[in-house]
């Protein structure tokens, strides 16, 4: 691959990671702004962000899974593509209950974004060059999420609620040209044996999970041990445990558990952790103060 279109390729990578990023703070600016033209209550205003993130966390693991079966351009263009349109729905749609579903929809598409961008990049880049890769996808992280806030309220300011969708339609047509031009086409790791049940069960217990942890921020009368909660929690600890004796005993397992052993990996991954914990939890704090 030529080194100049390993360049665009980034770009292009870029973009659709930034645009995902983007769109989870700018909305959280407008809920104020669409609560009062929906005449919604406030649990349904909170379901415009829960929806998003549901999806998002739900088919993170499955979509990453499916880029190395059917290939992670394909599928990063796929979501792309579902991503852009289901920011014109949800520019166009006729009432809250329709915006949730539009948004978990979006959703899906911004996982893909996420999870194959950082595996596109190490497929295209070697060496000394892939460490500035990573250095300019991991700054892109960081700028969305700052500018979410300011890119919202200059928006809010000149125009309706519905222009925080709009922009994301030019941005998607520039990112799906350039990624259908110029990302390469990657190898599938395929033995012949697809994990179904592996995928079907990370599905579960990342959904169990997050709906659990949302119906205890949601309902504030709720303890830790509230059926509503805990036997979503439960659930999702227990296709934890089922999804690891399956993926131990399958021959082409989902996913590797001897990873798990590896410190950099665990490390990184809580690393992660902490990093996401810290900056969505001040989310609340940016719509209340703007």
């Amino acid at each position: 691959m030529q080194s100049r279109n390993k360049w665009f390729a980034l770009v292009a990578v870029c973009l659709g990671f930034f645009m995902g990023l983007l769109d989870v703070t700018v909305v959280n600016v407008a809920l104020p702004t669409i609560q009062t033209s929906f005449n919604s209550s406030f649990s349904q205003l909170q379901w415009v962000i829960n929806a998003y993130t549901l999806m998002f966390a739900a088919v993170l693991f499955l979509i990453s899974k499916l880029g190395d079966l059917i290939g992670r351009k394909r599928i990063f263009i796929i979501s792309l593509v579902l991503f852009s349109a289901f920011s014109l729905a949800c520019s166009v749609a006729p009432s809250i209950t329709w915006l949730i579903i539009f948004r978990g929809i979006q959703g899906i598409g911004g996982a893909g974004m996420l999870s194959l961008s950082m595996s596109i990049i190490a497929d295209i880049f070697e060496g000394p060059s892939r460490g500035l890769a990573l250095g300019i996808w991991g700054s892109v992280a960081g700028l969305s999420t700052a500018l979410g806030p300011l890119f919202g309220g200059i928006l809010l300011s000149f125009f309706s609620w519905e222009s925080i969708f709009w922009m994301n339609i030019p941005i998607g047509v520039i990112a799906l040209f350039m990624s259908a031009r110029y990302i390469p086409t990657s190898k599938t790791f395929n033995s012949g044996k697809i994990d179904f049940i592996g995928m079907l069960l990370s599905f579960a217990f990342m959904f169990c999970i997050i709906l659990g942890l949302i119906q205890k921020e949601t309902h504030y009368g709720y303890s830790w041990f509230d059926m509503h909660v805990f036997a979503l929690l439960a659930a999702g600890v227990i296709l934890i445990a089922i999804f690891a004796v399956w993926e131990k005993h399958f021959s082409s397992p989902m996913l590797d558990l001897s990873l798990l052993k590896n410190r950099q990996v665990v490390g990184s991954a809580i690393s992660n952790l902490t990093l996401g914990i810290a900056i969505y939890a001040a989310f609340s704090y940016i719509i209340v103060l703007s």
